[in-house]
């Protein structure tokens, strides 16, 4: 599998044009329960953080986007984790232990010969959302650049 013939711009525009009109997918692996597409997913594509990733490695998970939905609707394989963090507030002058917990399933999907892992997410009992797609197969589209007129 190869990143688009296009550069960084237009592919990150076909890529947020294709991303944007998914919405919320039901997944049979969550009984139906629909996973949604949100704009936070999209920038998790584009940056870690407030680090932004490479144009090379944006260009690599925005060619993965076309799958996204038939990984929801049919994941070979699906692994579970859950983090939860501590941390203190503070209310009306007392110091409140709150925690927070984070849950997270991979699904592994073989596509082409390419092994694709998508994230979804779910912070505390809230909906569960599109967090991030990755593969290692993907390779850079090389192409030649512009032809120059003679």
């Amino acid at each position: 599998m190869e990143t688009w013939n296009l550069g960084y711009e237009k592919s990150k525009k076909l890529a947020k044009k294709i991303y944007s009109k998914i919405g919320r997918i039901p997944c049979p692996a969550f009984n139906g329960e629909l996973v949604a597409f949100t704009s936070e997913g999209f920038n998790h594509l584009v940056r870690k953080g407030r680090i932004p990733r490479t144009r090379n490695e944006q260009k690599k998970r925005f060619a993965l986007i076309p799958y996204i939905e038939e990984m929801i609707k049919n994941p070979q394989t699906i692994t579970f984790r859950q983090t939860e963090e501590k941390y203190t507030v503070n209310r009306h002058g007392k110091n409140i232990l709150m925690t927070s917990t984070a849950n997270f399933w991979t699904f592994h999907n073989n596509i082409k010969d390419c092994n694709i892992k998508l994230v979804i997410r779910q912070i505390h009992h809230g909906q569960k959302q599109f967090q991030s797609i990755m593969s290692d197969d993907v390779k850079i589209h090389r192409g030649r650049g512009k032809k120059k007129k003679s």
